[in-house]
Order: structure tokens, then C-alpha cells, then sequence
């Protein structure tokens, strides 16, 4: 321990800000030189979900650190509740943390065996200029005042989040003026019909719909020329996505609207995985110049849309197939060939499957 004590400040709270942060109080009592070390920690992470622990006791903990610590700013604040809080006490943890110029904050609130109702978060979060990751778990979005401001933020992670309406979501986004990254999770019944999604600076997106209904209708709108990465799981009614011709890669799956629009999109694509419905239509006319790496999965035996893309992708190289329809599939090709007759020459068909 002698040894330690003598490395630098910067590198032992280095270290500190890798433990959770009841363990890091405890090592105020190993020596003199450890005795305010904790203060400084400027990543901080609370978990709340022993049953046998204290309701009162947690509240304290987190009141009496957070008031105490001294760390000029506060890079990182997690929360991790599995029992029932107040949200007269998270505001109150959130509105310190936003003060201390927060950078970072995941708040992830789902108390067990109780009548779950989402946290509501303290107006401060919203117009925080400091924050460059938000993530955002079973929380309500709908007493939240509008317009609001994240000047630094780049990631959004919202899951299970309740809006109050349409608006709400693209009111969000639209005040993220250099956002990157957005995963978003739907859950049942959060009050939008059409999700959308329209963000210029939007590099990655990450969206799961397939729960996300309102009155069991549901559209998907989405815009953002400047995407690199999309994964994809959703079963809206409708979709509309304007073009992407930054798209690198793309995983759509279990999509049932009108897919060869989104289709169309991912024309500049180089890796695709696709897991779609039961004849999904081709995007007619569309060539996927930059496909190299083509993941193909049906819930069907419905190959013409494989057909397709092994004719209009001159630069295919790799062909994945799932393993539960490779056989029909490789019999389709050895006996069609090809679509509407057309043969298709460039497919060599591999002597070893995996």
C-alpha cells in the first residue's frame, strides 16, 4: 500500500474512478494520504437494487457524496435503481450534478415489484450545456418544458422513455445540434404515432420499434444524410426514409411496411444484413455499387429479393445465408439461376458452407 501512496494524485483517482463508488469511499481509512482522495473522484456510479438495503440509507449515501466531493468537474454520473425513489430525490441528485458541470449521465430506473411509474426528470438536465452523453432509461419525457438545449451533446440513448406526444421526440433531437449517436427503444403505449428522426449531424442510429405503438399504429420517419451506421428492428405501418448516401452499413430486420423504400437508401452500402417479411418488394432500378458483404436471412422461402441483390451488386464478395434456409436457397439459385429468368454469371457457388 506504500507503494501506491506515493504514486500521483491524477493516477490513483484514475484508478478510484474504476470502482463503484461505495467502494471507493471505504479507502479513505487505509492511510492520512488517502483520506480525501474520494472527493476528487470525477466518475461516479450508484447502484440501488438490494432489497435489504436501507431506503434511507442509499438516499443519505448519495446526498452526503454528492454535496462533499470536490472534483472540479464531474465527468461521469451512473444510476442504476432497482428499488422505489422519489423523484423529489433524484431531482435533487440530478440538479447537483448538473452544477458541477456535468458530462456524462446514465440513469437507468426500474424498481422491482412495484407499480412501475417512469422517473420525471428535473427541468435543469434539459437546457445542460455541459453534457456530451445522455442516456435515459424508463423515464417520462411529458412534463418537460420546451424549447430545451444540449449545445455538447453527441450520444442519446433513449429507452422506454413516455413522450407526450409526435412532437416531442424530433422537439428532443432537434436540440442536439451536433448528435452522432442515438439508440432508441420503444416500449408499448409511449404516445407517439410517427417516431421521427430527422438529425443532419447523425453519424449512428440504433432504433427498436418493434414495441413502440400507440393505439397499435405506428409510422417511421427518418432523415439523416449524414448516417454511417444503421441497425434496425421495427414493424411500423408506414416508414419514409429519405436517402443516406453516407451509409456504410445497414441491418434492418423483422421490418413489415413498405421495405423498398428504405431499401433504396442503402444504395452506397458496403455491409448489409437483412432479415425482412415475406416478399419484400425490390427497390426497382436501384444498384448497390458499393455492396461487398451481403447478410441474408427470410422467415420464408421467398428468394427472388436475394436474387435480386446477387444481380444488382457487382462488387459482392461475401454471402452469409442463415443456416436454417442456406440449403433451400442454394437449390433455388442452382435451378432459377436468377430472377425472371436472367442468369446470373458472376456467382460462383462455394465448395464449403458455415
Amino acid at each position: 500500500m506504500d507503494r501506491i501512496s506515493f504514486l500521483p494524485d491524477d493516477f490513483l483517482l484514475q484508478i478510484l474512478s474504476l470502482l463503484p463508488t461505495k467502494d471507493v469511499l471505504t479507502t479513505s481509512v487505509l492511510s492520512r494520504r488517502w483520506r480525501y482522495l474520494w472527493k476528487l473522484v470525477h466518475k461516479l456510479e450508484y447502484t440501488y437494487c438490494d432489497r435489504n438495503a436501507g431506503h434511507g440509507r442509499f438516499v443519505s449515501f448519495v446526498d452526503r457524496y454528492l454535496l462533499l466531493s470536490t472534483a472540479p468537474v464531474l465527468e461521469s454520473l451512473q444510476f442504476n435503481i432497482r428499488r422505489k425513489c422519489s423523484d423529489i430525490e433524484i431531482g435533487f441528485w440530478i440538479r447537483t450534478a448538473v452544477k458541477r458541470g456535468l458530462r456524462e449521465l446514465s440513469f437507468d430506473y426500474w424498481p422491482h415489484n412495484t407499480i412501475n411509474e417512469p422517473s420525471k426528470l428535473p427541468q435543469s438536465l434539459f437546457t445542460c450545456g455541459t453534457l456530451v452523453v445522455l442516456k435515459l432509461t424508463d423515464v417520462s419525457l411529458v412534463d418537460v418544458t420546451f424549447p430545451v438545449c444540449f449545445q455538447l451533446l453527441k450520444t442519446l440513448q433513449l429507452s422506454c422513455v413516455i413522450y407526450l406526444g409526435d412532437e416531442t421526440p424530433q422537439k428532443l433531437l432537434s436540440s442536439c445540434k451536433i448528435l452522432q449517436e442515438l439508440d432508441v427503444n420503444r416500449v408499448k403505449n409511449d404516445n407517439v404515432t410517427v417516431f421521427s428522426i430527422k438529425v443532419p449531424s447523425l453519424q449512428k442510429l440504433i432504433f427498436d420499434g418493434k414495441w413502440g405503438t400507440h393505439d397499435g399504429i405506428s409510422e417511421f420517419v427518418m432523415n439523416a444524410p449524414s448516417l454511417k451506421f444503421l441497425e434496425i428492428n421495427d414493424c411500423s405501418n408506414e416508414c419514409m426514409v429519405e436517402k443516406m448516401p453516407e451509409l456504410v452499413a445497414a441491418n434492418p430486420e423483422a421490418i413489415y411496411w413498405n421495405t423498398d423504400n428504405i431499401l433504396s437508401s442503402f444504395t452506397s452500402v458496403k455491409r448489409l444484413s437483412l432479415c425482412l417479411a415475406e416478399e419484400s418488394p425490390f427497390p426497382t432500378g436501384e444498384i448497390f455499387h458499393q455492396l461487398v458483404d451481403l447478410e441474408f436471412c427470410t422467415c420464408e422461402t421467398e428468394w427472388d429479393l436475394l436474387m435480386y441483390f446477387l444481380k444488382h451488386s457487382p462488387k459482392l464478395r461475401a454471402l452469409k445465408l442463415n443456416e436454417y434456409i442456406i440449403l433451400v436457397g442454394l437449390l433455388y439459385i442452382r435451378r432459377y439461376g436468377g430472377i425472371f429468368g436472367a442468369r446470373i454469371d458472376h456467382w460462383d457457388e462455394p465448395k464449403f458452407y458455415s
